[in-house]
């Protein structure tokens, strides 16, 4: 069945000459009996500037059977693509259920996800839109107004200087970074910009591969509260359990839900496993801590392209889910005596790849003994270049933006 799609799809290319179509969907992978026919049809194309004519491809290759009225390249295409697909997963399947047999679960569980993830490759599309279409644009502008209406254009963290740089919030499709160095107060900050977004009445989803589940949870409440509790006695079981019900009855009553993920610290994330937990809660933004505790899909032992790969799927995660995804990335310090500062792009731990994915990066520093974090964006895509300074009070979680550095 293969073999034949591949055949007629090189014959809908030949005939309406739309190559492009077939350029951007992973050709690499989706050919495999005609793979030779097909690359000398991209190479002749690059090289001539022109699909080539069907007897100079018969002439190459005497085997190759053009077809007539085989219908456009896309169809043709989309036909290949849902049979190439439909065989693989089917091959997963069932080598899965061999694996079973002789394998222990999480290692077959593992193989499953490093398979998966190449089929995503082509399931990607890549979208085109015309700058002259003003149709099209008067569209997603009316679609911008109303969701800027109804609030939902950009999630917004209530911290001044943050919103102030990124006007249009955190929205659909953004790859954001917390850069530092440890100890500074990243968690604490993606905490505190999850509740944000929760009490914006959206659903923010913390995955956590750090802190428990519990801890994290204790964090949220502590800037829930705005004041009310502490940190150190949530953490420690002090606390009236009756008032604490009580405030819960009032405060988290017919609002969003707010699930927090962890591992604890025996299971594995990779990008799929998010985007499974995506397709289960369905938030409006996710918080990942922290980036180099993760594992990308594929497996690799080597931590520069771990971390890389990490970041291409992250990034490809947020556009496809059409969600942000804010992540935590530690800093590996030029000098280690000053573990205090910003970390610049340059330092980010084992891959720079980060910063290229990125929309954002708010790199975070913090002195020793100090509460006040010195917030700068490093990279804006969708925004501006600037510092400002948070000063927080980690025990009862509150946080107040400052306008100038002290």
């Amino acid at each position: 069945m293969s073999s034949e799609l591949e055949g007629k799809l090189i014959s809908a290319v030949l005939t309406d000459q739309k190559i492009y179509h077939v350029l951007q969907s992973s050709p690499d992978l989706l050919f495999r009996t005609h793979k030779d026919i097909w690359e000398f049809v991209r190479v002749y194309s690059e090289q001539n500037l022109e699909v080539p004519s069907v007897s100079v491809v018969q002439q190459k290759f005497e085997d190759f059977s053009y077809t007539k009225d085989v219908g456009s390249t896309q169809h043709n295409l989309n036909e290949l693509k849902e049979d190439y697909l439909r065989s693989n997963l089917e091959q997963i399947l069932i080598s899965t259920a061999t694996d079973l047999q002789k394998t222990k679960p999480d290692k077959v569980l593992q193989n499953v996800v490093s398979k998966t993830s190449e089929l995503e490759r082509t399931a990607m599309t890549v979208r085109d839109i015309d700058v002259t279409d003003a149709k099209a644009a008067k569209q997603h502008f009316e679609e911008v107004v109303e969701e800027k209406k109804k609030g939902t254009l950009g999630i917004k963290t209530n911290l001044k200087g943050f919103d102030e740089f990124l006007p249009s919030g955190i929205s659909k499709g953004h790859f954001g970074i917390l850069m530092a160095y440890p100890s500074i107060g990243k968690s604490w900050l993606a905490a505190y910009m999850a509740v944000q977004a929760w009490k914006a009445n959206k659903k923010p989803l913390f995955i956590s591969l750090e802190m428990t589940e519990s801890e994290v949870r204790n964090r949220v409440y502590t800037i829930m509260g705005d004041g009310r509790f502490s940190h150190k006695k949530l953490s420690g079981g002090e606390l009236d359990i009756q008032d604490f019900m009580n405030w819960s009855d009032i405060y988290l009553k017919d609002r969003p839900i707010f699930p927090i993920v962890s591992t604890g610290g025996t299971g594995e994330v990779t990008p799929s496993v998010v985007r499974g937990k995506i397709g289960q809660y369905k938030p409006d933004i996710v918080f990942i801590d922290y980036i180099q505790l993760m594992q990308p899909n594929g497996k690799t032992d080597n931590e520069v392209v771990r971390i890389k790969n990490i970041s291409r799927e992250l990034k490809i995660l947020a556009v496809s889910e059409n969600v942000p995804v804010v992540a935590i990335a530690s800093a590996t310090p030029d000098d280690v005596t000053d573990m205090s500062s910003p970390p610049t792009l340059g330092q980010v731990a084992w891959s720079k790849q980060l910063a290229y994915d990125s929309d954002f990066v708010l790199s975070l520093g913090r002195s020793h003994g100090s509460t006040i974090l010195n917030c700068v964006f490093r990279k804006n895509r969708h925004g501006f270049l600037g510092e400002f300074m948070i000063d927080i009070d980690f025990d009862s979680g509150l946080f107040l933006y400052k306008d100038i550095k002290i």
